[in-house]
This record gives structure tokens, C-alpha cells and sequence, in this order.
């Protein structure tokens, strides 16, 4: 099975949709901004001509990824299966920005406009550093990890309160949880945007769901209790998934039927 590859689409204010892929391209919006297209990058440049916000929507499907810069020189990984809705140029006080997926981010610095990243479960305020966000939906938690600089995170379930994270800290928010930052390795939540997955004492139910986003594949099991097995290993990214899943039959008590899109493990 083949891995994902660039591709997205940028949905416009005005609604026109553009497909980003393979090819170089140039576009200049109704409001003056430049957008340069790129076979995996797609960067804005320039200011609105009007003080009005006007946002763009950026798309990644099943089985792709992109990197975005937006017009502050902010840098944006987005991986599968994720959303995020931002202006095409910053001209309020807060720089602010709405995700859904999973997305590394790079800001840059600017001590007068905060960055805000509006997630599910609440928002994260950045003031210029590196940090992974991940917010699927299905999961029902959002999972924030800071690799350097600062953060704070505000939990829509407790109105008023700030935790603030240092680097290699991470927050997880999910129902029931104790929202207490926690120490952790970035490298096993951070390693998709260098091409690598980095897998420790994970289970298989978990390590398939994010092998389903990245190679376009529905996973199904024979018997349940398959799901709660262990596994520690790492995946070249833009590898098949074929070896891998031979290593982990090799690890464990565990055996994968590949048909098509379709992966059956019992």
C-alpha cells in the first residue's frame, strides 16, 4: 500500500475552490493578496486592501498533507485528514486561526498580536514558538505538545482557566480528564511532519488509526481484544506500510490481510 503524498484544496472567501497538487502557480485574490502555489507549499504574501478579515480554508484529505506559511511567515504542517481556516492577512489585534485535524506549528514571533489556535475543546495562545496540535474529532480529545517557546492553553470546560506548557510538556484534553501537563518524548508526536512515525508501548487500535489517515485505508478486526495489543517501532512516512506490518506480525500475536484498501487483522 502506497503512502500519502501532497495534495489539498483552498476553498476562497469568494467560494472558488482551487486543488492543490503537482503543479507551480500564482494567484492574486480579489483582495490583493499574492498567493503563491507550490507542489507542497502554498504561501501567502502581501496585505488586504481592506481592514476587513477575510478567510481562506485549507482542505487535506485522507492520504495527503501540505505545508501552509501564512502571510504573518507563520509555518503550518497539516496532516491527513485535517482542516484549518485562517485570514489571508492579519490585520487585527489577535492572530487567530481555526483547526480541526492534526497540524505542527511554527509562529512567528510577534509580541503585540498573540497567536490564537481555535481547537474543539478550547484554545491554545502562542506568542511565537513550535508545537503539535492534534484535534480529530472521532478521538474526542485534543492533545497539545510543545516542542519549544511558550503556550497557553484555555479548556472550554473550565471557563477562566490558563495552563501554561513548557517545552516537552504536553496537555491532553478528553472527558473525564485531569488537564495536568505531563513530561513526554515531542519526537512520538511531533515525528510525522519529519517523515517518520515514531510508535512506543502504543496500541494496535491506535497505531492503525493514524496508518488509516496517512495510506487512504479502512482498517477492520476479527477479534476485539486484537486492538489492545502493544507495539514499539518506528515507519518511514513516504515507505509502504507493508513492512511494517510484517514487523509487527513478527512482535506479536497478530496477523494482517491486505485487499485492496482494505486491511482485515486478526
Amino acid at each position: 500500500m502506497e503512502p500519502g503524498r501532497s495534495k489539498a484544496m483552498i476553498t476562497l472567501a469568494n467560494g472558488e475552490k482551487i486543488v492543490l497538487g503537482d503543479k507551480k502557480q500564482q494567484l492574486i485574490g480579489e483582495d490583493g493578496t499574492l498567493l503563491n502555489l507550490d507542489s507542497a507549499v502554498v504561501e501567502y504574501k502581501g496585505k488586504q486592501k481592506t481592514p476587513a478579515l477575510v478567510y481562506n480554508t485549507i482542505d487535506i484529505p485522507i492520504g495527503g498533507e501540505y505545508q501552509l506559511v501564512l502571510a504573518d511567515g507563520t509555518k503550518v504542517w497539516l496532516n491527513a485528514d485535517s482542516k484549518l481556516r485562517f485570514p489571508v492577512s492579519f490585520t487585527a489585534e489577535r492572530r487567530e486561526v481555526y483547526l480541526e485535524g492534526e497540524a505542527y506549528f511554527e509562529v512567528a514571533k510577534d509580541s503585540e498580536h498573540p497567536f490564537i489556535v481555535h481547537i474543539s475543546r478550547g484554545a491554545i495562545e502562542v506568542l511565537g514558538t513550535g508545537f503539535n496540535v492534534r484535534d480529530y474529532r472521532e478521538e474526542q480529545k485534543t492533545v497539545t505538545t510543545l516542542v519549544q517557546g511558550k503556550v497557553v492553553y484555555r479548556p472550554e470546560r473550565q471557563p477562566g482557566r490558563e495552563i501554561m506548557l513548557e517545552p516537552g510538556f504536553q496537555i491532553k484534553d478528553e472527558e473525564g480528564g485531569s488537564l495536568q501537563p505531563r513530561k513526554v518524548d515531542v519526537i512520538l508526536y511531533t515525528g510525522w511532519k519529519d517523515g517518520k512515525y515514531v510508535f512506543e508501548n502504543a496500541t494496535l487500535e491506535e497505531i492503525m488509526q493514524v496508518l488509516s489517515r496517512w495510506y487512504d485505508i479502512a482498517v477492520f478486526y476479527k477479534r476485539e481484544e486484537v486492538k489492545k495489543l502493544h507495539f514499539t517501532g518506528d515507519l518511514e512516512r513516504y515507505k509502504t506500510i507493508n513492512d511494517f506490518l510484517e514487523f509487527m506480525e513478527i512482535g506479536g500475536n497478530v496477523r494482517f490481510s491486505i485487499k485492496g484498501k482494505t486491511v482485515l487483522i486478526e
